[in-house]
């Protein structure tokens, strides 16, 4: 019985440690590893497509924050969504519809991730910054909208630091990073 729990043990283990991140380039081409150009990251275990920021102003900037709003509740422009330099509607509807106009990457499917969707970019060690840097260098010390909710005025984020919280009024901005089933 020891041994059968040390074998699915190393089983999992090993599944974790061969998923991989990729770089992938706007055109939807995989980088090598050093790149520094990749606008997005595949995530080869999950096999979805994860947005990265830029440091450039405009649509993708990575101190851009937004309302929490799906068109039905939240809030489609509040007194918190002051972050947002690109449009007037600073809210996650708008944003996901303007990235799928973008074509980022060869993806047209952008989407606020589920909470356990973002969860799955934490990277728990010494750092403050709880995300694998050399694939996400320009994520913020802050929290980023999930498509979850837990009622029509309250949203789930998700900290990528330490100590962070786990839900916000959507009238209250964050930032975000949209996802996309690879394809």
């Amino acid at each position: 019985m020891k041994y059968k729990l040390i074998a699915i043990f190393l089983i999992l283990a090993a599944s974790v440690a061969n998923a991989q991140l990729f770089k992938v380039s706007n055109q939807g081409a995989i980088l090598d590893k050093s790149s520094q150009d990749h606008r997005c990251v595949l995530d080869d275990r999950s096999k979805l497509v994860w947005e990265v920021k830029l440091t450039d102003e405009g649509l993708q900037n990575t101190l851009n924050t937004y309302t929490w709003f799906d068109g039905k509740t939240g809030t489609q422009n509040g007194d918190y969504s002051h972050n947002c330099h690109w449009t007037k509607s600073c809210n996650t509807q708008a944003y996901v519809q303007a990235l799928n106009n973008l074509t980022l990457c060869q993806q047209t499917q952008w989407r606020l991730p589920t909470e356990a969707e973002l969860r799955t970019l934490l990277v728990y060690g010494d750092n403050d910054l709880l995300i694998n840097q050399a694939f996400f260098n320009n994520t913020q010390l802050k929290s980023y909208w999930s498509a979850d909710q837990l009622n029509d005025e309250i949203a789930i984020d998700v900290p990528f630091f330490y100590g962070g919280s786990k839900s916000a009024d959507k009238s209250f901005d964050a930032y975000v990073r949209l996802v996309s089933d690879a394809h």
